[in-house]
Order: structure tokens, then C-alpha cells, then sequence
């Protein structure tokens, strides 16, 4: 599932809320016909129903359609990543200083027989 599109954030959602598509549809007052034609035609509803649907999955309209709190939770995910990916390159390179460090008699040892 694409979470880039307002269906790809709707559906997790549901699904999150323990709820099937028709309970949703029921919850915003719309037949399981017109929603799963929704779905199925990738269209957003008309502002008020996608309000709705915000409200009741307890997210905004904005983060729905894609707007700067997606855009914020895009930044903040890449940031989180590179922060793990330093970490790691800290620690292996911390291995490789402790490595070499134990290396440093044998490299001395290979010289002076060469």
C-alpha cells in the first residue's frame, strides 16, 4: 500500500481503528457501495465527508490529503534513519579503533622481521 495517497493513509487507518470498510462507511454516513467505489476509483470524497473521515480516524484533513504534517512526518522519519545510520557508523568505527588498536604490536613485530 502507497502511503504517499489519501487512500494509502485512509486504509491503514481503518484497519488500525479495528474497523471494516463498511463499519467506516457507516460511521461517516456514506453506503459501503459509494466508499468502496471511492477506493476503487481512487477519488477523494467532497471536503466535508474527508473531514469527517479525518475526524473519525483522529487525524487531520491535512494529513489525509497529503499536506505539510505529512511532509513534517517524511522529515521526521528521514532524520530518525540517519540518526540510526550514525549511530551505527560510530559504533563500527569505535570496532575498527579497538581492532587496530590490538593489531598495533603485530604490525610493529611483521616490520622488524621484514
Amino acid at each position: 500500500m502507497n502511503n504517499d495517497t489519501f487512500w494509502g493513509r485512509v486504509k491503514p487507518l481503518i484497519k488500525a481503528h479495528k474497523m471494516t470498510q463498511k463499519q467506516f462507511a457507516e460511521h461517516i454516513g456514506v453506503s459501503v457501495n459509494t466508499f468502496s467505489g471511492w477506493i476503487r476509483h481512487k477519488r477523494i470524497p467532497d471536503t466535508a465527508t474527508a473531514y469527517d473521515m479525518a475526524v473519525v480516524l483522529g487525524v487531520t484533513l491535512n494529513y489525509l490529503l497529503g499536506g505539510r504534517e505529512a511532509e513534517i512526518a517524511d522529515w521526521r522519519l528521514k532524520e530518525l534513519t540517519a540518526r540510526d545510520a550514525a549511530a551505527r557508523i560510530l559504533k563500527l568505527a569505535a570496532e575498527i579503533q579497538e581492532e587496530t588498536h590490538k593489531l598495533r604490536p603485530l604490525i610493529k613485530y611483521a616490520k622488524i622481521i621484514t
